[in-house]
């Protein structure tokens, strides 16, 4: 009898030890399929990356041009991430960033960490400094809703909230200037 029961408790110990090892099997698993969502697709180094090229290949009149030690592109429908970012725009815009967020229609960019643009205005220099920037490739505008410092080539110096800029007409806005006069 004792030979019995030592065998019934053996056979329940073994059978718990198999049920737990499949929900830890399971419970890996998804974790692991969580995790592979976050993993690009692709990842360049040091390589160039073209906003407002459209789909079939054929480029706007005027695209910008992004440098990166680091791109890393993700499914379709999520952004592109680009790493230690310089840029340029034709002989008019220029500048770099930490992280650029680059939308999966490739006509939109977020711009963050320590964003600055230089852009030359007809021979007059002006200087955007933020945290974070958009780029609106459709309209050809630069946005910002936070604190901004514009520096214009003569030294004016301007701190503001909120900023636009539209480069095809050479239009700056501030929402609120903080400090400074134009």
């Amino acid at each position: 009898m004792k030979t019995r029961d030592m065998a019934c408790l053996l056979l329940v110990i073994l059978s718990v030890l198999c049920i737990a090892l499949l929900a830890s099997c399971s419970k890996e698993s998804t974790d692991f399929e969580a995790s592979q969502m976050e993993i690009p697709e692709m990842e360049l180094h040091d390589a160039d990356y073209i906003l407002g090229e459209n789909v079939a290949g054929a480029s706007s009149d005027n695209p910008m041009v992004l440098h990166a030690t680091l791109i890393s592109i993700y499914g379709k429908g999520h952004d592109t991430v680009l790493t230690d970012v310089s840029f340029s725009q034709g002989k008019k815009l220029s500048g770099g960033c930490k992280t650029a967020h680059v939308s999966s229609d490739n006509k939109r960019a977020v711009l963050s960490g320590d964003v600055h643009v230089s852009m030359d205005n007809d021979g007059t220099q002006v200087t955007v400094e933020s945290q974070s920037i958009e780029w609106d490739g459709d309209k050809n505008t630069l946005l910002c809703t936070s604190l901004v410092s514009v520096t214009y080539g003569d030294g004016t110096k301007i701190t503001a909230e909120g900023f636009s800029a539209s480069m095809n007409e050479d239009r700056y806005e501030f929402s609120r200037i903080l400090e400074g006069t134009l």
